[in-house]
C-alpha cells in the first residue's frame, strides 16, 4: 500500500510543459521540458508575404525572444537588423516575454511551431488564435502529452 501511495505522490510532482493551443481550450500538443529548450515559430507574414522565423528559449522561468529572421521590410516587420545571413535579415534579442505567446494565424500564414528539433504544430484549416504557454502540470499529465 505504501508503494502505491509513493507512486501516486511521484506522479503528482509538478513538471514544466510547453502547450500549444489552436482555436480551443484543449492543447493541440504538450511537450515536457526537462531543461531549457528552444521554441521556433515560423510563418509567412500576412501583409508583406515574407517568411518570418522567431526563435525563443523556453524554461521554467518562461519564454525569452532570442532572434527574429525575415526577408523583406514593410508593415509589421522590424526596420532594424544586426546581420544578413542566407537571404534573411537577422535581429538578435534577449527579451523576457512571460509564460504565454498569442498569435492570430490564418491558413495563408503556413504557421509551424517547433520545440527543439521536433515540429509540434503545422498550419490551420481556418483562422484561429494560437497560444503557446509554459506551465506547470502534474508529472502524469506531462508524460501523457
Amino acid at each position: 500500500m505504501a508503494l502505491v501511495l509513493l507512486l501516486l505522490a511521484a506522479l503528482c510532482v509538478p513538471a514544466i510543459v510547453v502547450e500549444v493551443t489552436a482555436g480551443g481550450e484543449q492543447p493541440a500538443c504538450r511537450v515536457w521540458l526537462r531543461d531549457v529548450s528552444t521554441l521556433t515559430v515560423s510563418y509567412v507574414h500576412s501583409v508583406e508575404r515574407t517568411p518570418v522565423r522567431e526563435s525563443y528559449s523556453v524554461s521554467v522561468t518562461g519564454i525569452r525572444l532570442r532572434e527574429v529572421r525575415w526577408q523583406s521590410f514593410g508593415y509589421g516587420l522590424p526596420d532594424e537588423y544586426d546581420d544578413f545571413e542566407d537571404g534573411f535579415y537577422v535581429k538578435s534579442e534577449d527579451v523576457g516575454l512571460g509564460r504565454r505567446l498569442d498569435y492570430w494565424f490564418m491558413p495563408l500564414n503556413d504557421a509551424r511551431i517547433a520545440v527543439g528539433a521536433h515540429t509540434v504544430f503545422e498550419g490551420l484549416d481556418e483562422p484561429a488564435r494560437v497560444s503557446i504557454r509554459v506551465r506547470l502540470v502534474p508529472l502524469f499529465v506531462a508524460v501523457q502529452g
